[in-house]
């Protein structure tokens, strides 16, 4: 399909890293998780880590209500028909705890001279520590983290610039703003729609948003919403 120009084709600012996430504090909203091909509209569900066989990863994405409810204004307010695809948003600790464990693994391969503490500081960069601890739960364990793309009318993806869980300087949230071209202006658009419905920007990765968790509180200098969600109830 022919890509719109972006409703607004502002650079992206400059994005604070959530730091010392884990020392932001939780106010606990009760808050259910919704299927995300429930939604309707133009949000699409593509869970990745269900078609990858992950262990723990389930056949629907979910997220909170009010993250369901934000992704259904993005998507409305995205020009051309464009919609949003989801890959990912609520994660079981077992899944979560597969991601880190692999992606640990391939960066203890490739650098076998660093430390312990240098392969957790360098893993934690894209997947979190597996913690469902009330206090510092890891971001999608929430069911406040998504990530996505956006996709043509169909849902087919299109091309931001890398692949999803790409661990690559490339996949920055920034890293295109001085490459122009299609990718940078999707890019900008997917952030632009995202931030306009109250969701902050992981500045690691440019498929990664967060409404509510300890993620966005640090961001923004506020409480998070949400803590460990659970599927079953």
């Amino acid at each position: 399909m022919r890509v719109p120009s972006p409703v607004d084709p502002r650079p992206l600012p400059e994005l604070r890293h959530p730091g010392a996430w884990r020392d932001v504090p939780i106010v606990g909203v009760d808050e259910p998780l919704v299927r995300v091909a429930d939604i309707g509209g133009r949000v699409l569900d593509d869970p990745q880590y269900f078609q990858w066989d992950l262990p723990g990863a389930r056949p629907h994405s979910l997220v909170r209500t009010g993250v369901a409810e934000r992704l259904a204004a993005a998507a409305a307010s995205l020009a051309g028909g464009l919609t949003l695809v989801v890959w990912d948003g609520w994660r079981s600790f077992r899944t979560q705890e597969a991601l880190y464990a692999d992606w640990r693994g391939q960066l203890a391969e490739q650098h076998p001279d660093w430390s312990g503490d240098r392969l957790d500081t360098e893993t934690a960069r894209y997947v979190s520590v597996p913690s469902d601890d009330p206090l510092r739960p890891a971001p999608h364990i929430t069911g406040a983290a998504v990530d996505l793309t956006l996709g043509d009318e169909n849902g087919e993806p299109l091309d931001l610039g890398t692949n999803f869980d790409a661990f690559v300087p490339e996949a920055g949230a920034m890293a295109l703003e001085d490459t122009p071209g299609p990718a940078r202006d999707l890019r900008r658009l997917l952030f632009w729609a995202m931030i306009a419905q109250g969701f902050t920007a992981y500045v690691e990765e440019w498929w990664h948003f967060d409404h509510g968790d300890q993620f966005w509180g640090s961001v923004l200098g506020r409480p998070a919403l949400y803590g460990p969600a659970d599927p079953e109830g």
